[in-house]
């Protein structure tokens, strides 16, 4: 029997992709560092610990993606917050998560400052994701009062077709930010389930700046309504300048928590335009939705 040719063996590989991609169309598909509904990523960050305890996930809502595309999305601690947009019960797909001292958990769970911290899963729709090196952090502080909010990363590269991704970053209170200075026990907040919350959206602005390597990445979320037009101006920091392409993501919130089918995905029309040397725009209509939806507008910028 003859080896495969060359050709033949550029043409199987293709196929062998577009396979993998079909079977992921299940929200079990592929995933990175998720665990149950993102606590993979507190249980990299603080393996003693019960979710809860020290730790709690950050979760997005789902992510639209198309195929072959790239794509970062900002996620904030804050979620978490109380009244946080769209709150902790996002977070566990419907439950609402609190403790009986009402503990928050602000501080950012960094591993290391190349995003290994954040965690993703694949929806409905056929995107087969690859975890890429995602940019600078902003850590949060849990014992600062009030407390300051920490952001991380998520990216990824869509070798598959279009779909739904969502990610996760691990969050700390003050009892788990010692336990991981420390690397000894500390005192642990007991933990209860109460009764499933309404989703919730909003505006909400989330940006990381590294002043020390000159970069930052501007990242603001918009709450839409169907039919109404928002536009909005972006601005880099005091002496940084824009880099690269403006980009965007769509993101849904149904009430199951559930990922949607990508059939029934809402539509936005997003007109994006450059301002000058350091600010962008962004134009955004949402002509079609299902569930509630959130565009965010995402700058990079370096220094002058």
């Amino acid at each position: 029997m003859r080896p495969p040719s060359a050709r033949s063996v550029l043409i199987a590989l293709p196929l062998a992709l577009g396979a993998i991609a079909t079977g992921a169309g299940s929200a079990s598909a592929n995933s990175s560092s998720w665990g149950d509904n993102g606590s993979g990523t507190c249980s990299a960050a603080i393996s003693q610990s019960q979710l809860g305890q020290y730790c709690m996930q950050s979760v997005t809502g789902w992510i639209q993606i198309n195929g072959g595309q790239p794509q970062y999305q900002a996620v904030s601690c804050s979620n978490n917050a109380p009244g946080g947009s769209p709150g902790l019960s996002w977070s566990l797909d419907g439950q609402s998560y609190t403790t009986e001292n009402g503990s928050v958990w602000p501080q950012l769970a960094a591993i290391s400052d190349q995003g290994e911290f954040a965690g993703w899963q694949t929806g409905n729709g056929s995107a087969y994701l690859n975890s890429q090196i995602a940019g600078s952090i902003t850590a949060g502080s849990a014992s600062s009062s009030p407390p300051v909010y920490g952001t991380g990363q998520a990216a990824v590269d869509n070798l598959g077709g279009s779909g739904y991704w969502q990610a996760a970053v691990a969050c700390l209170n003050a009892a788990g930010a010692s336990a991981i200075s420390n690397e000894r026990g500390a005192t642990r907040p007991s933990a209860q389930v109460a009764n499933a919350a309404p989703v919730r959206i909003r505006d909400k602005t989330i940006d990381t700046v590294d002043g020390k390597n000159g970069k930052a990445f501007r990242a603001r979320e918009y709450a839409l309504k169907q039919n109404v037009t928002r536009t909005d101006t972006r601005i880099c920091p005091a002496g940084m300048v824009r880099k690269g392409k403006l980009s965007y993501t769509v993101q849904e919130f149904p009430a199951s928590g559930e990922s949607p089918r990508w059939k029934d995905r809402a539509l936005v029309d997003v007109q994006l335009t450059p301002k000058g040397r350091n600010a962008g725009m962004v134009e955004m209509t949402l002509t079609k939705a299902k569930n509630p939806t959130v565009v965010q507008f995402q700058m990079r910028c370096v220094r002058a």
